[in-house]
């Protein structure tokens, strides 16, 4: 059931050579559910992403964590549990919380708390050494004020590259319309142009829930995009989309099968 241990293998049933990355948010599946899909499609899922610091609540967590490494898929948690546990506990017992868990991913953020550039730099390169390091990158506010400015986004993006993190995630959120995604759905093109020009393409990881916001990054930059905050049940949607198997992307793409 294992996969490659580079975390850029994607391994698909059909032989496509694709180096792309899904990564899963779980919001609260039932086990049973859970299982299934991952049974069905693990072939498809690099990440599953325990939102909103739901481990700690979740009774089921540690069996999905379980069913997760059995099938080569890296379990993580997300951005707002280490931001939870750097506001209430601080930095070592977060670090002290993901070895009780067992994990090699960490996901770290900065949406919510205010964090500073030379202090949050440094816990990415503490845990580097020793984690897959997740950054993501963009306010949590829907307050227009609170908003990064687009050579924010930047800036923050290379710091977190140059800090060590193995993945940049750019900010979307579980609605797929905020961040870099207006309320409307117009995803900024041109901040995320300059963004994939100073940082490698296969280094981003863009939070891409809805369809549209899927489709504009496929056909942007290419199939094989990483897509991030995507739900289980639409798995083999996006799948399809990036083989040019749905009418939003065939135009782009050449024939596979």
């Amino acid at each position: 059931m294992e996969k490659s241990n580079s975390p850029f293998a994607f391994n698909s049933h059909y032989g496509v050579s694709m180096h792309s990355l899904n990564h899963i948010l779980d919001v609260g599946t039932p086990f049973v559910l859970f299982e299934a899909y991952l049974s069905s499609y693990h072939d498809f899922i690099d990440f599953i992403k325990f939102g909103w610091g739901s481990a700690l609540i979740d009774p089921e967590f540690e069996s999905k964590k379980e069913i997760c490494e059995r099938f080569g898929i890296k379990p993580l948690l997300g951005g707002t549990f280490f931001e939870y546990m750097i506001h209430h506990h601080g930095f070592g017992y977060f670090v002290k919380k993901i070895e009780q868990y067992g994990l090699q991913c960490v996901e770290l953020s900065r949406g919510t708390i205010d964090i500073d550039d030379s202090l949050y730099a440094s816990y990415i390169k503490q845990l580097s050494s020793d984690y897959f390091v997740m950054s993501e990158v963009g306010k949590k506010s829907t307050d227009p004020s609170k908003a990064l400015a687009p050579s924010q986004w930047l800036a923050h993006c290379e710091l977190s590259s140059d800090a060590g993190a193995s993945l940049v995630i750019l900010e979307s959120r579980e609605s797929g319309r905020s961040g870099y995604v207006s309320t409307g759905g117009d995803v900024n093109a041109v901040m995320l142009d300059s963004i994939s020009n100073s940082l490698p393409i296969n280094s981003l990881l863009f939070e891409a829930p809805i369809k549209s916001v899927q489709t504009f990054l496929i056909k942007r930059y290419g199939a094989s995009v990483n897509l991030g905050n995507l739900s289980l049940v639409d798995l083999l949607a996006v799948q399809s989309l990036r083989l040019g198997l749905r009418s939003d992307t065939l135009l782009e793409s050449k024939a596979i099968f």
